[in-house]
């Protein structure tokens, strides 16, 4: 049930989910002049930043060049929705139903964090500056993979409580 789109346009589109603080956050990280976007760009490359927006939802503030697929692996969540925004660069993200998976790693409830084998039968899909993609807990998705090349990226992906959706 993954939901891909421009950050604005969704931010319009899921107004009904009360998610104001999590597209306020995602709008400072695009906007040049705050202090979330000059806090990103200062990042060194290799960067995996936790910052928290609330008492419950967090951000992974991010900054790496992306790499060969065969290096990546699937993974899902099951108590966080991401909401991964690009800010920069491009990364070729890929999709697919866990159902569909075979569990490489259990989950780890620490991590929040079960990860899979990869297969090749993934829906695939290029994220660029301003688009976001939101993966629930049905979602198996791969981040980090290169598109043509290897690209610098800066990233930013909140972490939502499932409860937080459903209310």
């Amino acid at each position: 049930m993954a939901i891909i789109g421009n950050v604005f346009k969704l931010k319009i589109f899921l107004k009904k989910h009360k998610l104001e603080k999590v597209f306020d956050y995602l709008e400072q990280a695009l906007n040049p002049n705050s202090e979330i976007n000059k806090r990103i760009y200062s990042l060194p490359v290799g960067s995996f930043d936790k910052v928290q927006i609330d008492d419950d939802i967090f951000a992974l503030e991010q900054v790496f060049y992306t790499k060969k697929r065969e290096e990546c692996f699937i993974e899902s969540h099951k108590n966080y929705i991401d909401f991964q925004l690009i800010l920069s660069g491009s990364e070729q993200m890929e999709y697919i139903d866990i159902d569909k998976l075979e569990v490489s790693k259990e989950y780890c409830s620490i991590k929040d964090l079960t990860t899979y084998k990869l297969v090749d039968n993934t829906s695939k899909f290029l994220l660029q500056k301003n688009d976001l993609a939101i993966f629930f807990p049905d979602d198996g998705h791969i981040g980090l993979p290169k598109f043509k090349t290897s690209e610098l990226v800066y990233k930013t992906v909140i972490k939502l409580p499932i409860s937080k959706w459903r209310n």
